[in-house]
């Protein structure tokens, strides 16, 4: 390996070790690795932007590297991490530890790996004369619904007098060009009714019973998907799905339950609509409340989102974005996951968007999380080659071997 290529690998391991340090989980302030990576943009001269929440502790971060021109490239990634409460680590969680090839420490595939090789990478571009802009985008809250994606966005659309192209996001696909993804919601729905001595359920209404009729309705409507069976076989399995997660209610067996609250989540494949499903939901628990309010007048049902939807991922195989990434890093083809990112939101505000990032999902939110060192390098070659693309301003250099 080239000296200054091992130089780049050893710096970006330093990084990450840095960056594993703060234990930020989703939900919780994170200004104290947004400070970290701000003061790494103004030791390199770098300006910056802050996207603050309305509490004002937690911000996301963007900036650009390279010329005011259209036509740049946004690399974008998020700052939080999910909890380790309750998983049998054998090895530190927050702190980096090396093994062979090997990297643990809670973060290190999802995905503050990918946030290490775009700092390390940050001297490089700031001293390369780039023709095409390159932009950084750092997001909070992620693991918990992507609350930050739709501002931070917006921010960048915003903040600069041009407008970037494209998007990539570095959640861990092993490198592999990633231009489908299932959109997500998650819901809380909770039926109200009126409490009864148990002897009497046919007298009164139960929101348990009548909670388990709407449980049955989402259950039958992902029935539907299947037995309409339009499929996109990208995705594992191929359909939307809907699942109910949590139930609680009632108050003792011998009284009729007065509330019962359940929490359901909607996964789509991108051709089915969320909205639609959920305004079919909502028809349907309004004419339940009217016939139930005959017996029960204060009967009702009420649905709220717990985030803002998560939007899909469809991007065009033959699309400018795919043929870079995949010229970058030697890809023949893209895949699809069934897993959510800020992708969607991205790609929704019009910008050719992928995911590509290094280390494995099959890693990431378990116990040892861990990253290949390699997984680095082919991440820094690909930004590296990013790079040499901005330079250019074109896509003549777009004819790389496979890493």
């Amino acid at each position: 390996m080239e000296k200054n290529t091992q130089n780049r690998l050893n710096n970006t391991i330093s990084i990450l070790g840095d960056l594993v340090a703060f234990s930020v989980l989703g939900g919780e302030s994170n200004l104290s690795i947004a400070e970290y990576i701000s003061t790494t943009l103004q030791n390199n001269n770098i300006d910056y932007h802050q996207v603050f929440n309305s509490s004002e502790d937690k911000v996301s971060i963007h900036c650009r590297i390279g010329p005011e021109v259209d036509g740049g490239i946004i690399l974008s990634g998020h700052m939080d991490v999910v909890p380790t409460k309750g998983q049998q680590w054998s090895k530190p969680d927050f702190k980096l530890t090396q093994e062979d090839h090997k990297l643990y420490a809670r973060g290190t595939s999802d995905m503050k790996g990918f946030l290490a090789c775009c700092l390390a990478m940050v001297p490089h571009l700031k001293e390369s004369k780039l023709k095409k802009p390159i932009y950084l985008a750092f997001s909070y809250d992620e693991e918990v619904g992507c609350l930050a994606s739709e501002q931070l966005v917006s921010s960048i659309k915003s903040a600069y007098k041009e407008q970037p192209s494209f998007a990539v996001i570095g959640e861990p696909s092993l490198m592999q060009t990633v231009n489908g993804e299932k959109g997500a919601a998650f819901f809380k729905t909770t039926v109200y009714s009126s409490a009864a001595h148990s002897s009497e359920v046919r007298k009164s209404i139960s929101a348990i019973e009548e909670a388990t009729y709407l449980i049955q309705w989402l259950l039958g409507k992902m029935d539907d998907f299947i037995e309409q069976q339009d499929f996109d076989n990208r995705f594992d399995p191929p359909y939307s799905t809907i699942h109910v997660g949590t139930i609680n209610g009632g108050s003792a067996v011998n009284i009729i339950a007065d509330q019962c609250e359940f929490a359901w989540d909607v996964r789509n494949i991108p051709s089915d609509c969320i909205q639609e499903i959920l305004d079919c939901f909502e028809r349907f628990c309004e004419k339940k409340t009217a016939e139930k309010q005959e017996k029960v007048p204060n009967f009702k049902i009420k649905t709220s989102k717990q985030f803002s939807i998560v939007p899909s991922l469809d991007t065009s195989e033959n699309s400018e974005i795919v043929r870079m990434v995949n010229s970058f890093n030697g890809n023949e083809s893209t895949s699809a996951v069934s897993f959510a990112s800020e992708a969607g939101f991205f790609s929704k505000a019009g910008f050719e968007t992928v995911v590509c990032g290094p280390g494995s999902m099959d890693q990431g939110h378990r116990a040892d999380e861990f990253i290949e060192t390699n997984e680095l390098k082919k991440c820094l070659s690909f930004l590296e080659r990013l790079s040499d693309w901005a330079k250019t301003g074109n896509e003549a250099n777009m004819n790389y071997e496979k890493i």
